[in-house]
C-alpha cells in the first residue's frame, strides 16, 4: 500500500504553474507605465524627433516582449519551440522595420 502512494517521476505529468492575479496586475502596471512614458515623450514635444522615433520603437519592442513572455505563458516549461519561433519572427520583423525606416529616412 505504501509503494502505491509513491509514483515514479517518469509517470508524472508536467505541472504548469498558474500565476496569480499579482503577476497579471504587475504586467498590466508595467504596460501602462511604458505606454505613459511613450505618451509623455510625444506630448511634451521636448524630445527631438530623431530621438523620439527610436525611443518609441524600443519601448514598443520591450512592451511586446514583456507581454508575450507573461500573457502567452512563455515563462512555463515546455514552450521552448514556440518561444523560439515567436522571438525569431519578432527579430526578423524588427530588423525589417529598422531597415525600411533607415532606407526611407536616408
Amino acid at each position: 500500500m505504501h509503494s502505491e502512494a509513491h509514483t515514479s517521476t517518469s509517470q508524472r505529468k508536467p505541472v504548469h504553474r498558474h500565476a496569480g492575479a499579482k503577476n497579471h496586475l504587475i504586467t498590466f502596471a508595467v504596460s501602462i507605465i511604458l505606454t505613459a512614458i511613450a505618451f509623455i515623450a510625444v506630448a511634451s514635444e521636448s524630445v527631438d524627433r530623431n530621438t523620439l522615433v527610436p525611443l518609441l520603437l524600443i519601448l514598443a519592442f520591450v512592451q511586446a516582449l514583456f507581454q508575450l513572455y507573461v500573457w502567452m505563458h512563455m515563462d512555463q516549461k515546455g514552450h521552448g519551440f514556440a518561444a523560439l519561433g515567436m522571438f525569431s519572427g519578432t527579430l526578423v520583423a524588427l530588423v525589417t522595420i529598422i531597415a525600411f525606416v533607415l532606407w526611407v529616412w536616408w
